[in-house]
């Protein structure tokens, strides 16, 4: 989020219109100004709430004060359930996962972890089928930026039944392990 100022708005722009500024609230760049909380890097919290042009909104939550967002949500038609979220859930000042919810029922679908800090989405589970339950674990195991190992619910009964492991990342996966016999096509029955 920017400073910037679309010229086709002009002087009459309003706060909303004209993006953040560096205090981190729609239009006021004023020392000392403090948007929905108990001040700037104080104990307490605040929240940003940034209603676009098209109709999105953006909510920016910083739960310590200490004037880094914990949580960003991205509501893209305005319906009040964000269908995009990053969290920073230790603290670090970074957001490292990300949950999304793809077909706007207000339940994450998927969710993307940085899981060694680098910046990069290391894992993403994802619930294929919308019951709930993570039905597909994919992850970049060796931290390369490709995925490497899979883990799948192919029955959706909220257990693992198999794992793929593509060492050589070529595409084509060496290994499955059946975690479970009724999934396995060549298991005695």
């Amino acid at each position: 989020m920017s400073e910037w100022v679309d010229p086709a708005l002009g002087d009459g722009a309003v706060e909303a219109e004209q993006g953040l500024g560096p205090s981190g609230d729609p239009g006021h760049d004023d020392a000392g100004y403090e948007p929905y909380g108990d001040g700037p890097y104080s104990s307490g919290s605040y929240t940003i709430v940034q209603h676009n042009l098209d109709g999105s909104t953006d909510v920016l939550v910083d739960r310590d004060g200490d004037g880094l967002a914990d949580v960003v949500l991205h509501d893209s038609d305005g319906d009040g359930l964000a269908e995009l979220a990053y969290v920073d859930g230790d603290g670090d000042g970074r957001l490292e996962s990300m949950l999304r919810d793809f077909d706007g029922d207000g339940r994450v679908d998927e969710v993307g972890t940085d899981t060694n800090g680098d910046g990069w989405i290391d894992a993403v589970a994802t619930d294929t089928d919308g019951d709930g339950l993570i039905d597909q674990v994919a992850a970049d195991t060796d931290h390369d930026g490709r995925t490497d190992t899979w883990v799948q619910d192919t029955d959706f009964d909220g257990r693992a039944d198999q794992t793929l492991r593509d060492a050589d990342q070529d595409g084509v996966p060496e290994t499955v392990t059946y975690l479970h016999p009724t999934v396995n096509p060549y298991a005695a029955r």
